[in-house]
């Protein structure tokens, strides 16, 4: 009898944190409205209302503590009035840790602050870089490429958008990253 009744209050207790514990992983970002990365990709229609052409691919992987990456997509798009290529990459992480790791690493690494543009104006993480001399290896590009990096998170998404190319593809880069963050609405 002592053993049933230890045995419930047990199983309250249990269940008591667990429910605390999703609401308090809930309240620390939005509610995912997506569950792959393709639901996020450029259809057809807004490549045309971006001026672009190009083609996605999605790869799923079973997730582990090793693999912290659930599904990632590419796409490979190209911008004919501006000679520019554009990659739009979109990762969708298992844990906001990982997400953050990834983040951190991929757009401070090998740049320098001079090619800095703006940070934080896309939401809470955005970070967008045009190559610079002083950035790792930057005094190997050639001087009318420019290559501009936009990185982005959003719930446990992270989106990197990267061009090679004209210089004026500066504000393409941002509204593909707009319209991107329009899907979450």
């Amino acid at each position: 009898m002592k053993l049933r009744i230890l045995l419930s209050i047990i199983l309250i207790a249990i269940v008591f944190i667990l429910i605390a514990g999703c609401s308090s992983i809930q309240n620390k970002g939005s509610i995912q409205k997506f569950s792959e990365t393709s639901d996020l990709l450029l259809n057809e229609q807004d490549l045309m209302q971006l001026g672009m052409r190009g083609d996605c691919k999605t790869e799923e992987y079973n997730t582990s503590e090793k693999m912290a990456i659930s599904q990632y997509s590419f796409c490979n798009c190209t911008i004919d009035d501006l000679n520019t290529e554009i990659i739009i990459e979109l990762s969708k992480y298992t844990n906001f840790e990982d997400l953050n790791d990834s983040y951190q690493y991929n757009s401070l690494h090998l740049r320098s602050s001079e090619g800095l543009i703006s940070e934080n104006k896309y939401g809470d993480q955005s970070r967008f870089y045009v190559n610079h001399e002083s950035d790792y290896g930057g005094q190997f590009d050639e001087s009318d490429i420019y290559y501009y990096h936009l990185w982005i998170t959003r719930d446990l998404y992270l989106i990197h958008i990267t061009s090679k190319g004209s210089q004026e593809a500066k504000e393409r880069v941002k509204e593909i990253g707009l319209k991107i963050l329009e899907k979450f609405k």
